[in-house]
C-alpha cells in the first residue's frame, strides 16, 4: 500500500509538471495527490490496527506522518478555494519524500493506547504550531507589502491569516496539553510513575508554558497584532527545535 501511494505522488509529479507547461491537468493532479494522501494515510491505519498502537518509534515516522498530514491541510484548503495547487510540484515531492521516511522507520516496542494518543497528539501540536508560524510569516509579509503598495500573491486573504493563526495557536496548545496528559499516563503504567526527567520531555513541558502564556494573554487581547504573530512564529521554531533536534533518553 505504501507502494501504491509512492505510485501516486509521482504520477501527481508528472502531471503537475504538465500542468505547469500546458496550464491542464489540475484535476488529475488534484486527485493523484489526494490518492496518495489517503492510501498513505490509510496504510498507517492499517498498521495501527495490526501492532495495536502507534507502529513507528523513531523520529523518521514522526516526520513521515507529520508530512502527510500537512499535504492534508494544503489539499482541504485547495477543496475550499484556496490555490494551493499553485505549488503542486513542490507538495508532490514532498509526499514522495515524507512517505519514503517510512522505510527506515523503526518499530514501536510500545503496545499501549496511552502511548499511541500520546503521540497522536503531540504530532498533532507539532503540525499546529508549524501552521501557526506559516500563517503568522505569510501576513506579516502580506502587511509589509501592502504597507509599501506591493502586489503580493497569495492563496488567501489577509484575513484567513489572521484568523487561522489564532486557531492554530490555540489548537496546539490543546494539543501539547493532551501531550503531557497522555504521557503523563502512559508513564505511569510503563514506568511506574507520572513524570521521568527526560530532554524531550522538559521540552515540551517548557512549549505547554510557553503556548499557555501566549494563548491566554491572546484571549485578553494583551499583545498587538504583530507581536503576537512573532510570538507565535518563536512557538513554532521552538517546537520544531524540540521534534527534530532533541531526542528522548529511553
Amino acid at each position: 500500500m505504501l507502494i501504491t501511494s509512492l505510485l501516486f505522488y509521482s504520477l501527481a509529479l508528472i502531471f503537475s509538471l504538465i500542468l505547469m507547461v500546458l496550464k491542464t491537468g489540475r484535476l488529475l493532479v488534484l486527485l493523484c495527490l489526494t490518492l496518495g494522501v489517503l492510501t498513505y494515510l490509510v496504510y498507517v491505519l492499517y498498521l495501527t490496527l495490526k501492532v495495536g498502537s502507534f507502529p513507528f518509534a523513531n523520529l523518521y515516522g514522526i516526520l513521515s506522518v507529520l508530512g502527510n498530514l500537512l499535504l492534508l491541510i494544503f489539499l482541504v484548503l485547495e477543496l475550499r478555494g484556496f490555490s494551493t495547487l499553485r505549488y503542486a510540484t513542490l507538495m508532490s515531492l514532498f509526499g514522495i519524500l515524507f512517505s519514503l521516511l517510512l522505510l527506515p522507520a523503526e518499530p514501536t516496542p510500545y503496545k499501549n493506547v496511552l502511548y499511541s494518543l500520546h503521540v497522536l497528539s503531540a504530532i498533532l501540536g507539532y503540525l499546529f504550531a508549524f501552521l501557526g508560524g506559516i500563517n503568522s510569516t505569510v501576513r506579516l509579509l502580506l502587511e509589509r507589502n501592502l504597507k509599501a503598495k506591493k502586489l503580493y500573491s497569495a492563496s488567501a486573504p489577509i484575513s484567513f491569516f489572521f484568523r487561522w493563526e489564532r486557531i492554530s495557536l490555540n489548537l496546539a496548545f490543546v494539543m501539547f496539553t493532551l501531550t503531557l496528559l497522555f504521557g503523563s499516563l502512559w508513564s505511569r503504567v510503563h514506568f511506574g510513575k507520572h513524570w521521568i526527567d527526560d530532554p524531550k520531555l522538559l521540552m515540551t513541558l517548557m512549549l505547554w508554558f510557553y503556548y499557555a502564556f501566549v494563548s491566554h494573554a491572546n484571549l485578553v487581547g494583551r499583545p498587538k497584532p504583530r507581536t503576537l504573530s512573532i510570538l507565535i512564529i518563536v512557538g513554532a521554531i521552538l517546537s520544531m527545535l524540540n521534534l527534530l533536534v532533541i531526542r528522548h533518553e529511553f
